[in-house]
């Protein structure tokens, strides 16, 4: 009798606030108006609301692409731009979320757990910390792409900060651009601007790695100190005239992990011509930024529409293996000086939900 009793509540607390709901939002009337319904002329429901996100029971007959396929339709019922609307499964029900604008996730205001990689932005699904595992078969060396004004370069820069702040890194930066990591000139092992003087560094690092190599064939527990090597805007190297080049990195992508040599690239133009396969698929993490091309789109992750549809500021995806999460990448404030290289203060929100 009590469970009927507070039954009997719950579906009354639950019919007043779908009135509510439909004062708001009248779905029933855009469902009648987009013939959204089965062939019985059974229209989606509102089972409930979780402020900007819209749970649908669906009646037998309706799918996910049948909501899909009305999305412009809904976002212009909503009054949003339809990439600010996202549509999916939530476990039998339908869920119409409304995204919101560019969060800003400041880079100073987390304490990190560098056991789990490098930090790079917040999983704007769950709301957890994102980490590059790079020591990790599945996400070692990184690709990071977008087109002009998409995030990557501030993307980068958090991840360099995050680098130089740990002990046994050696970093190796080829900046040529000659703008973004100008700052980190004194902070690396090696600073190379241009074009000049890559080639004889991965020469260099190549041979490092096979040294490496005898060692670890003798003894499998020995542990060496971190390379990574950054080439920021690999559209500057073209593989048919930079051809050395390109087999160098071939060979510390193939082959860096194992001797713990990593290589982080960034383009604004990831292309067949610039990134061709067989060295994109040694790269095992890639983050994708906004793209201005579906072709770029596709070379980055495969899929022609995923990358066109971000809002672009960090707004992005973080392809791991098989794994795939939208990302917000984090904000950093300013360049890291002699007094900022120490971690975050305890003091300061610790976030790792």
């Amino acid at each position: 009798m009590i469970n009927l009793l507070i039954d009997s509540i719950f579906n009354a607390a639950k019919a007043i606030e779908n009135m509510v709901f439909k004062r708001k939002y009248n779905w029933d009337k855009l469902f009648y108006e987009i013939n959204l319904c089965n062939r019985s002329k059974e229209y989606p429901w509102l089972h409930h609301q979780c402020d900007n996100e819209f749970y649908f029971t669906i009646p037998i007959g309706l799918s996910i692409n049948d909501f899909i396929k009305y999305k412009i339709e809904i976002a212009t019922f909503l009054k949003i731009n339809q990439n600010d609307l996202k549509i999916e499964y939530n476990n039998t029900l339908i869920l119409i979320r409304i995204n919101k604008q560019n969060e800003t996730y400041n880079y100073e205001d987390y304490k990190f757990d560098n056991k789990k990689g490098v930090p790079i932005g917040i999983d704007l699904d769950r709301h957890n910390i994102i980490y590059w595992d790079y020591s990790s078969p599945n996400q070692c060396h990184l690709l990071i792409a977008g087109s002009t004004g998409s995030g990557k370069s501030v993307c980068l820069d958090v991840i360099v900060n995050n680098l130089i702040r740990r002990k046994n890194i050696d970093l190796y930066i080829q900046d040529t651009k000659l703008i973004d990591l100008y700052r980190y000139k004194n902070r690396c092992k090696y600073y190379g601007e241009g074009k000049n003087g890559i080639e004889d560094i991965m020469e260099e690092l190549t041979e490092e790695m096979e040294r490496r190599y005898k060692v670890l064939r003798k003894n499998k527990d020995k542990r060496y100190k971190s390379i990574f090597l950054i080439i920021e805007e690999l559209a500057s190297f073209n593989p048919k005239l930079d051809k050395e080049f390109y087999r160098l990195l071939g060979e510390l992508l193939s082959k860096g992990r194992a001797a713990s040599i990593y290589v982080i690239l960034t383009t604004q133009t990831p292309y067949a011509e610039i990134l061709p396969g067989v060295l994109k698929s040694n790269i095992n993490t890639k983050i994708g930024l906004k793209t201005n091309t579906k072709e770029a789109s596709k070379v980055v992750c495969g899929d022609y529409e995923a990358l066109m549809n971000l809002k672009g500021r960090g707004h992005g995806k973080i392809f791991t293996g098989s794994s795939v999460k939208e990302i917000q990448c984090f904000k950093i404030k300013e360049a890291p000086t002699a007094a900022t290289v120490d971690a975050p203060d305890d003091n300061k929100k610790a976030n790792n939900h």
